[in-house]
């Protein structure tokens, strides 16, 4: 894999992962208190974003194959 994809996947993940994430930290905000559940819910984002990135990746990779 080279660095750029790795790069794309990286921005593509963190994209992804901010917008599930969003909802979860402006609930937190409201209650003034901290959710134990907010840190296991935002490391089972991260790992989804992670794969559907690379598999938007992919599915790039198949329509337009690098030369």
């Amino acid at each position: 894999m080279t660095e750029e994809r790795k790069h794309a996947i990286l921005l593509a993940t963190v994209i992804l992962t901010a917008r599930r994430l969003q909802p979860l930290l402006e609930e937190d905000d409201k209650e003034c208190k901290p959710n134990m559940g907010t840190e296991f819910w935002a490391e089972i984002a991260v790992k989804r974003a992670m794969e559907r990135a690379a598999h938007i990746l992919d599915l790039i990779d198949e329509k337009w194959p690098a030369p």
